[in-house]
């Protein structure tokens, strides 16, 4: 019988239980000796001669314990491995020594052909049945591991199948049989082979172990198999004429198996670098160009996506070569292959960048194509690709070149991707434009900083010198420009020599330099106006490269160094300005991509030392020329050189003409960085906005953009910076993102980044510089910094100081700038007793060890001259109580109380009696009373000496017309006094004297602040009155207890459950004795306060309702303005004064046309609202009023307000939400914001919003408050969103069917079909409502915008059907719908008809009156 081979193959791959051998032994009826005797006697016969294979009764044992491979035992399965390698290892030796054969003929080369082809086979087989065994068995491993694979065997077979798994582990002996292939392989085939089918079967068996091997993800985990299976792909391609046959396979591991796409890629790169054979990677790129993918099947492109990414990674060229036909994926339906298209489009780039075949123009044609196909992708549809394209653009900013023009272009569309829909989109832009920064191309000049008003100063100096220059140049004589021409070829000449000479030098380009703006029409002279260019701006003192740098330094610290000597004591420039300034660019520069930062510092000093000086060059060719005119011609000593002269004004026109080529690339430089730095500071407002994104790497980017973005020093990135500080409060915890990566909380990142920024210590400083330089980082922190941003620098201040990140001897150096005797600027004192009061939060010694010196500075003469720094001061001193808070329900008080003779109370009195006519004493002031009430152990007495003295001066003394202040404090320098005057000015409004005035306005104003705030003090104080009450209670009662406790235990024993009853009548008592004392407070702030005989603030009351209620009388604004704030203080006390007198509360509201008066109501009534919630509720829709004030302040404290009493459930919502509901669409953004967020905490109330959306729908729709359609279509698309229970929809879809019956208006119509429209629709009950409702709308349908609305519902409902189930019904109902519209329309036109018949009869009718009127005249 004929072996053939590819017959044999293909057997075998079919079914190997059905494969027939024609002598063949049952292997499974054989015991193990048997099996071995057999093995053994095949294994001789082939060891005497190799060619014993093709003895068919030899072979055919071979094949049956192939065949029967699962019975054998290890030792069986290594003897027949054995057996089979050193066959035919024997066997191509022999074959080899044939080939080497000088003298051979074709009869003796095919004597091995038959050999060859039987042991090939048999090799084939026992890969493919040892890869079935170890599968069978577990994965393939070493020999401990493979243990656990017998579980999955028949039980009669389990012991042999376990032990074959456990002692012989095929994968340790794949190397081996892949070297021995590629030993085959190595043969020359076409010798033996005479025929291309017979060759190419035996290559394809040989061959297919190699890819059998490949297809198990294990076994290509390991190096050496990898390699083996690489070299039998390569020898086969290379030397046996396998391509086409390996492009099969290839394609078709790529398609199967996902794992194989790297490591084909790498075959293919061995292929093509060591084998020097690349026409099989080009053959499969052309295939896979030619392949169509299709959207669905993502496992399918992602592997050969994965494919291009490594080849093209491995090798470029070759890619390069093949790019035009792959580009035709980039509109694949596959949005992984468009993501492998984008990356290779990258590689490609850095590959052209990098290389230097083909010229200059060529390679940047190609690079300016292949960003405008990287650029376009920025609109692809999926938002994959998109980030793909973003995270490309990212990796080649790292390149040494810069590509300028296309960076502008790439930094404009990553600010358009900020507002991607996608927040990884919008991530990887922030993350850009972060290293768009970094890498910048702009700082070879000038150190690399990015502040505009700079830079705008050089561009506009560069312009004027470029100006100036071509002027002079136009302005010269004829005479002079023919000299020009007649010196220009001579003066190229000797350019050309230097550029031979400086040819290593000048050929090296820096990225970002004016050299990259020079014009492509002199190619050749270019690196020589370059180095000349660069020389020219070094050498020349106005425009050196040290010389700009230092200009900036010191342009940009003018300012502070001046601030700095007026500030703080000793702080000398060298401390306070340069070094911060200094460390800030070296650490920019760090930071800055190492490739540039060489270029920039190791080319310039090559080029500075290239550039021969043009004066002297002119010089000394002027002298070699007149000593060989002298030596030719003999003239006479006063004769005129003229062609030295024409030479010289050659040299010197070649001179100012590079110098006006210079200045034009500087110009173009300067317009470049200009043009980068003005897109960078136009995405800050969006940049701003992401700090607030609900997804947390977007945050974390946002950070560190604006955190790089200071440290360049760009204008805007302040505005950021003091943003991001309100982060502090978020609460969360270190994360992972979906690459991987931890993720930190947003909270320590922030304390991260506000430490680099402000307190890290720079390097080459003195300790003392640090200290300096950190106080006051922290000090200018305050400035211009609003209540919000001070709460929130608190917190993060308290965080630092706790975890012991702040030094000692910052805080010492900040007393000693609060305590300094020099004249300070305001802004800096006060910061100084900003940030100690934040840091005695956590650590309270910091002001208790200094308080002499707070009442010394913060109320002494400067704190009496400067208010603001007193009312801080006052801040400070609240910190002696510590910052403990009150946990509710519990009656210890860590707090100190101060006997009222301390030192403190009397400068706290001092201060507020101190005569003083500026606003500021009322934020002091209140301070001052908050201090007092905190530390006093009898706050009462000191504030009731305070009214009296201060009821004194208010009507005690004649009215001034302007009372002048007396002292001013030293502290104040000019600038400072002319800003007091104009305030003073200002303030003396408030003083103001209407003829007919008992008293001043101003002490009136005063006194009236004082008693409200004392009366709301008095409150918080009464509180602690009663936990002091109750505190002292229950220590009695406790110490009670323990006598009684002591004496049960004497003489006798308790009963049994005595204890606990004992105690459970002692919790009873303190239960009473509690409800008592709180009920005695609850009688003094009620009955007492306000009506106590001998209450002094029961004085005032009346006075205060006066004041308010007769506005025709006291006319005083700041009167006004304290009196209604008093009131509102007045009406939280007792309930019965509320009771009496808020409806002038809610009159005064209405009323008034003061924002500050009405905003300060607004807050007061949440205040009234919080503690008589039963007076309140009849008038709370007076509080609604504020959501339709003009004034934008009045309507979000009303919106913060109504926010604040709704979801903490101290009012009910009566139909008013409507109104909220219009804020949503607010033109002001914060208000919007306000909004959104008190419906997103609204839903999360049980149906809240469920419930009062009918009012909602009814309110916007129709009558006085009705809005416009289109705002009504977003409210509710917004107010919907939220509908997501089923049962809600169903019950909304029955109510909004109901109200067409009542609708006549078609506004109406439309109102209620887009509100049905938005509706889910996922179930069936809610389809069956609407046909339900069908009477109610059905004259309706004739409106097509209502019609269209149900259209869309139809829609819906298709879309969340069941595959399964019939459409039969919604064709129905849609049938319905379209007869009646058109029954509808039918009736419209009748309708219409009939009208016009009317009209048209009427007016006849009226014709003939006229007529009959006009003969009966007649």
């Amino acid at each position: 019988m004929t072996f053939n081979l590819q017959e044999e193959c293909q057997t075998l791959q079919q079914d190997v239980s059905q494969y027939q051998i024609p002598n063949a032994h049952d292997v499974g009826s054989m015991d193990q000796a048997s099996i071995v005797d057999l093995l053994d006697g095949a294994i001789e016969a082939t060891a005497q001669s190799s060619d014993a294979i093709t003895d068919e009764t030899v072979f055919d044992v071979y094949r049956s314990l192939l065949k029967g491979v699962d019975e054998l035992q290890p030792a069986a399965m290594s003897k027949l491995f054995d057996s089979i390698t050193s066959g035919l290892q024997a066997e191509v030796d022999a074959a080899q020594r044939t080939l080497d054969s000088p003298d051979v003929d074709l009869t003796t080369l095919t004597e091995h052909k038959r050999p060859l082809e039987h042991y090939s086979f048999l090799m084939h087989w026992f890969v493919l049945a040892a890869d079935k065994v170890g599968q069978a068995h577990g994965p393939a491993s070493p020999a401990p591991k493979a243990k656990r694979g017998g579980k999955g065997t028949s039980k009669k077979k389990a012991a042999g199948v376990t032990d074959i798994g456990a002692a012989w582990a095929w994968e340790n002996h794949i190397p081996t049989t892949l070297a021995l292939i590629s030993k085959v392989l190595r043969l020359k085939t076409h010798r033996i082979w005479t025929t291309s089918a017979e060759r190419d079967a035996f290559i394809n068996c040989v061959t297919r172990p190699a890819y059998y091997i490949t297809e198990s993800e294990t076994y290509m985990k390991s190096n050496d198999i990898r390699l083996g299976v690489y070299k039998v792909i390569c020898l086969a391609v290379k030397h046996n004429g396998h391509g086409f046959g390996a492009q099969i396979s290839i394609m078709q591991c790529l398609q199967y198996f996902e794992h194989l796409s790297e490591p084909m890629a790498e075959a293919l790169t061995v292929l093509a670098k060591e084998f020097d054979h690349s026409q099989l990677a080009e053959e499969i790129l052309r295939e896979i160009a030619g392949k169509q993918f299709n959207g669905q099947d993502t496992k399918g492109s992602r592997s050969f996506s994965r494919f291009l990414i490594r080849f093209a990674e491995l090798s470029p060229r070759i890619v390069l070569k093949q790019i035009s036909l792959l580009l035709c994926h980039l509109d694949s339906e596959s949005y992984p292959m468009r993501m492998a298209l984008v990356e290779i489009i990258g590689m490609l780039i850095r590959e052209i960048a990098h290389s230097d075949e083909g010229d200059q123009e060529s390679r940047e044609k190609k690079i300016n194509n292949l960003f405008e196909l990287l650029t376009e992708r920025f609109l692809d549809l999926s938002s994959y690709v998109r980030a793909k394209v973003i995270n490309t653009l990212s990796r080649l900013c790292d390149l040494p070149v810069k590509f300028p023009k296309q960076r502008l272009q790439s930094t404009e569309l990553t600010i358009g991707a900020l507002e991607d829909k996608a927040s990884s989109v919008r991530r990887y832009a922030i993350a850009l434009l972060t290293k768009l920064i970094l890498t910048h191309p702009y700082g070879l000049m000038h150190g690399g900083l990015l502040r505009i008003e700079e830079w705008e100063d050089r561009y506009k100096t560069a312009s004027a010198e470029l100006e100036q220059v071509e002027t002079k140049e136009m302005e010269r004589p004829a005479v002079e420009k023919d000299g020009e021409g007649e010196g220009e070829g001579s003066d190229e000449d000797d350019e050309d020599d230097d550029d031979e000479a400086d040819h290593s030098d000048d050929t090296e380009t820096v990225t970002g330099s004016p050299s990259n703006a020079t014009p492509k029409a002199t190619p050749a002279r270019t690196p020589r106006v370059r180095s000349r260019a660069r020389s020219k701006s070094v050498m020349t003192p106005g425009v050196s490269e040290s010389g700009d740098e230092m200009s900036v330094d010191d342009g940009s610290l003018d300012t502070m160094e001046d601030v700095m000597d007026d500030e703080v004591p000793d702080f000398d420039d060298a401390e306070m300005a340069d070094p911060e300034t200094h460390a800030k660019s070296v650490r920019s520069s760090r930071s800055r991509n190492s490739s540039a930062t060489a270029a920039s510092t190791v080319t310039t000093p090559a080029r500075r030392s290239a550039v021969p000086k043009p004066p002297g060059n002119t010089k000394s060719s002027v002298k070699k020329e007149k000593k060989a005119k002298k030596k030719n011609k003999a003239r006479k000593s006063d004769a005129l050189d003229l062609s030295a002269l024409t030479n010289e004004q050659a040299a010197l026109a070649a001179l100012e003409s590079n110098h006006i080529l210079h200045l034009k690339l500087r110009k173009r430089y300067y317009a470049e960085g200009l043009n980068f730095i003005r897109q960078i500071e136009g995405a800050m407002e969006i940049l701003g906005q992401l700090l607030g994104s609900k997804n947390k790497p977007e945050v974390l980017e946002a950070m560190e953009f604006f955190r790089v973005a200071h440290e360049y020093q760009f204008a805007n990135a302040e505005i950021g910076i003091k943003k991001m500080l309100h982060l502090i409060w978020s609460k969360d915890n270190n994360s992972t993102n979906e690459d991987g990566n931890e993720l930190k909380g947003i909270r320590s990142r922030l304390i991260e980044c506000y430490r680099s920024l402000y307190f890290d210590p720079l390097p080459d400083m003195e300790p003392k510089q640090q200290v300096n330089r950190i106080a006051k980082n922290m000090i200018q922190l305050t400035y211009d910094a609003t209540l919000a941003e001070l709460t929130s620098l608190e917190e993060l201040i308290r965080a630092m100081m706790d975890d012991g990140q702040i030094h000692i001897d910052v805080v010492t150096k900040l007393w000693q700038v609060y305590s300094s005797d020099k004249p300070l600027p305001r802004n800096q004192r006060r910061g100084a007793i900003i940030i100690l009061g934040m840091l005695a939060v956590a650590r309270r010694h910091i002001v208790t060890e200094r308080v002499d010196i707070l009442l010394k500075v913060g109320l002494g003469p400067l704190g009496k001259a400067d208010l603001t720094l007193a009312r801080y001061t006052c801040i400070a001193l609240q910190r002696l109580n510590g910052s403990v808070k009150n946990v509710k329900g519990s009656l210890l008080d860590k707090s100190v109380r101060l006997p009222m003779d301390n030192p403190i109370f009397r400068k706290l009195q001092d201060a507020i009696e101190h005569p003083c006519r500026t606003r500021d004493w009322f934020g002091m002031a209140e301070q001052a009373i908050n201090t007092i009430y905190l530390l006093g152990e009898h706050p009462d007495q000191l504030c009731n000496e305070l009214i009296k003295n201060l009821t004194r001066r208010a009507f005690g003394s004649p009215p001034q017309a302007f009372f002048k202040q007396d002292t001013m404090d030293e502290d104040i320098v000019e600038e400072h006094r002319s800003a007091a005057a104009s305030a003073a000015s200002l303030d003396s409004q408030a003083s103001q004297v209407f003829h007919g005035d008992a008293g001043d306005a101003f002490n009136l104003s005063q006194l009236t602040f004082i008693v409200g705030h004392v009366a709301i003090k008095h409150i918080v104080y009464l509180e602690f009155v009663e936990k002091e009450w109750k505190r002292q209670k229950e220590e009695r009662e406790k110490e009670e207890k323990e006598k009684d406790t002591r004496k049960s235990t004497g003489p006798g024993r308790q009963k049994p459950g005595s204890k606990e009853k004992e105690g459970e009548e002692l919790d009873q008592v303190a239960g009473n004795a509690e409800d008592e004392v709180g009920e005695r407070i609850a009688a003094v702030r009620e009955t007492e306060l306000l009506y106590g005989p001998e209450s002094l603030l029961a004085l005032f009351g009346p006075m205060i309702v006066h004041i308010c209620g007769s506005p025709h009388k006291f006319k005083n604004q700041l009167l006004r303005t304290t009196a209604a704030l008093s009131f509102s203080k007045f009406l939280c006390v007792s309930s019965q004064f509320c009771d009496q007198h808020h409806r002038l509360l809610f009159k005064i509201l209405e009323t008034s046309t003061d924002p500050n008066i009405r905003s300060n109501i607004v807050i007061a009534l949440g205040d009234v609202a919080v503690s008589f919630s039963n007076i309140f509720d009849e008038n709370s829709d007076e509080l609604y009023k504020g959501l339709s004030d003009h004034d934008i302040i009045v309507k979000k404290n009303t919106l913060m307000v109504l926010t604040h009493l709704i979801l903490n459930g101290m009012i009910k919502v009566k139909g008013q939400l409507g109104e909220m509901a219009k804020c949503l669409e607010d033109t002001e953004t914060r208000i919007a914001d306000l909004a959104k967020l008190f419906f997103t905490e609204l839903s999360t109330k049980d149906n809240a919003i469920y419930n009062n959306l009918p009012d909602v729908i009814s309110h916007l729709s129709v009558g006085e408050h009705a809005v416009d359609e289109d705002t009504f279509q977003s409210t509710m698309k917004y107010i919907f969103s939220f509908i997501e229970k089923e049962k809600q929809a169903e019950n909304i879809v029955e109510k909004l069917c109901q109200r067409f019956r009542l609708a006549d208006d078609p506004r109406q119509w439309r109102d209620i079909s887009f509100c049905l429209s938005l509706l889910p629709f996922k179930s069936e009950r809610s389809m069956k409502k609407l046909i339900e409702g069908l009477p109610f709308y059905q004259d309706k349908l004739h409106e097509e915008t209502v019609f269209n609305r149900f259209n869309d519902i139809l829609v819906k409902a298709r879309s969340n059907k069941s595959a399964n189930k019939p459409d039969s019904e919604l064709k129905e109902f849609e049938t319905i719908l379209t007869e009646h519209k058109e029954q509808g329309e039918e009736d419209q036109a009748l309708e219409k008809r009939v009208e016009s018949k009317k009209a048209a009869a009427k007016k006849r009718a009226t014709r003939r009156n006229a007529r009959r009127k006009t003969l009966d005249d007649e």
